[in-house]
């Protein structure tokens, strides 16, 4: 068994370091525009390079994504799923279309792998059809409004998968319980007959090793599951738990997509099942700034998605039960459970944890609150909330360099990713901004240099191709943002000309927050979690 290392004496200097490299990278330049303007020349010419390229990358992997997810959202999952179930049909289509005049090669191809698929997994003794599977929703809710907890609900009460086979273990908090409890019978009675189960649970509060937030919420929803599934003898291995925030609505396709991703994968119990995240709930009825944040964020893990060793758990998701047990659930004393259970499995199953991505999305609140200037500080909030994930570092550090059984270059690999992100993530739009500035208004001696004069050019030249990026995300808007019918279309307009403001957001919603959440870590200063607000309007 596996060792997983929570502590070492080291921790805290580990848990320092990205605040430290943070601050020297936004001070050092101040410092070296004084004494050194070259080098300060030197480096932000290569930092805006770098950012270049991971513009084109950005651009590059949007439209992979973006190709892909549109392909995958025409396709028939119960289909697919009773192609699984029964090969014998999938044999005879596969012979049946290959005699057809109007010959589908695309759809021959997505046939033939499945039956390559189905004859490795019954090798493997992995075989198992839908009548198999049990889905669980863990539902965690605190103090989110009736009308958004319904609307979630009857989201998944509408999906095209028989929700017969779904479980909906709603866990409440003790300190909001009155509303927690109201609310879940309302929602039972109306939507109770449509799910397998409506299990309503309340978390207490004060117990012991946890702090308050998502995790130990869902982990006490989970153990509440476990004894249902105990009680009604029902293998771990053919659960699969879908760990959703209170705002989250899902595709009419989810569990069917989920179902068949999970029937069909070899290993199928130790993966990751990770969709993609929309904030279309409330997006019209937000600012412009919290609009043109979420929609980054959402633009950004697009991208990534296309490269599954980047890509980490994040917000809701879905796994097997068997792998919730195994990674004890979610650790109720951190503050991000997702790339936390991510890494605590990685490192369980030395390193072959993977991603499954699903192309049926999430639909989730951007955060809302009462007035424009809360909105803003909250949205601040969740984002050094989100940032505040850099506290994985000395966790993966230390349990990298216990284990012996992932190679070298795979451990260097992942603790880079993870120091590159989120540095970038802190000082890129900073340094981007304001640092090519600083040798000429620093240094008078340097003004004159030749130098001096070709590094603005040179750096709004990169930055003027690296806009590809931004334009890239422009157009995405106009293809994911759904016109509500008492919209004009000149609203995209709008939308468009909000891309002008990135520079703005990026710093003040994104950079800063990230700065501050570094920070705390370096100085020790722990954050509490914090509900971010989705007020309906």
């Amino acid at each position: 068994m596996i060792n997983i290392i929570k502590t070492h004496k080291y921790w805290r200097f580990v848990e320092g370091i990205p605040g430290g490299i943070t601050l020297f990278l936004l001070i050092a330049p101040i410092i070296l525009s004084i004494f050194k303007p070259i080098w300060v020349s030197i480096f932000i010419t290569l930092y805006a390079t770098m950012w270049l390229f991971r513009s084109i990358r950005l651009t590059i992997n949007l439209a992979i994504s973006y190709t892909r997810s549109k392909s995958f959202l025409k396709t028939d999952w119960l289909k697919m799923i009773a192609y699984s179930d029964t090969p014998n049909k999938l044999n005879y289509d596969i012979k049946a279309l290959k005699k057809r005049k109007n010959f589908d090669s695309n759809k021959y191809e997505e046939l033939t792998n499945l039956k390559k698929q189905i004859e490795k997994l019954k090798n493997a003794n992995q075989y198992k059809t839908s009548a198999d599977i049990v889905h669980a929703v863990i539902y965690v809710t605190y103090k989110e409004s009736y009308e958004l907890i319904r609307e979630s609900i009857k989201s998944y009460a509408d999906n095209t998968y028989d929700t017969k086979k779904i479980i909906i273990v709603f866990s409440g908090e003790e300190k909001d319980q009155k509303n927690a409890l109201s609310y879940a019978e309302k929602l039972k009675s109306e939507f109770g007959n449509k799910f397998m189960d409506f299990i309503i649970t309340i978390h207490p509060y004060g117990l012991l090793n946890e702090i308050p937030g998502k995790s130990s919420n869902a982990t006490w929803g989970a153990k509440r599951l476990k004894d249902y599934l105990d009680e009604k003898h029902i293998k771990y291995e053919n659960v699969v738990i879908s760990n959703f925030d209170a705002d989250t609505v899902t595709h009419e396709n989810y569990f069917a997509e989920l179902t068949y991703l999970y029937l069909t994968n070899e290993n199928r119990e130790t993966k990751t099942y990770q969709p993609m995240h929309f904030y279309h709930n409330n997006i019209w009825g937000v600012p412009m700034l919290i609009r043109l944040t979420v929609l980054g964020c959402t633009f950004w893990r697009m991208a990534d998605s296309v490269d599954l060793k980047i890509y980490k758990s994040f917000s809701s998701r879905s796994m097997s039960m068997q792998m919730a047990i195994d990674t004890d659930y979610w650790d109720p004393a951190v503050i991000p459970e997702d790339s936390r259970q991510y890494w605590t499995y990685y490192f369980l199953s030395n390193g072959k944890h993977e991603l499954v991505r699903i192309e049926s999305p999430l639909y989730m609140d951007a955060v809302s609150a009462n007035t424009y200037k809360e909105t803003i500080s909250e949205q601040y909030k969740q984002l050094r909330r989100w940032a505040y994930g850099v506290c994985d570092l000395p966790f993966v550090y230390f349990n990298m360099r216990a284990n012996k059984n992932i190679g070298i270059f795979e451990k260097v690999y992942q603790i880079f990713f993870l120091m590159e992100n989120h540095i970038m993530w802190s000082t890129a739009p900073i340094i981007i901004t304001f640092t090519g500035w600083l040798p000429g208004m620093l240094n008078p001696g340097f003004r004159d240099t030749v130098m001096a004069y070709n590094l603005p050019q040179i750096i709004s030249f990169l930055l003027s191709i690296a806009a590809i990026g931004v334009i890239a995300c422009a157009v995405m808007t106009f293809i994911f943002i759904p016109r509500p019918k008492n919209k004009p279309f000149l609203s995209y307009v709008g939308l468009l000309f909000q891309w002008l403001f990135i520079p703005f957001a990026s710093i003040f919603l994104s950079a800063i927050p990230a700065i501050e959440a570094q920070l705390r870590l370096l100085f020790n200063k722990k954050l509490e979690y914090q509900v971010a607000p989705k007020v309906r309007k």
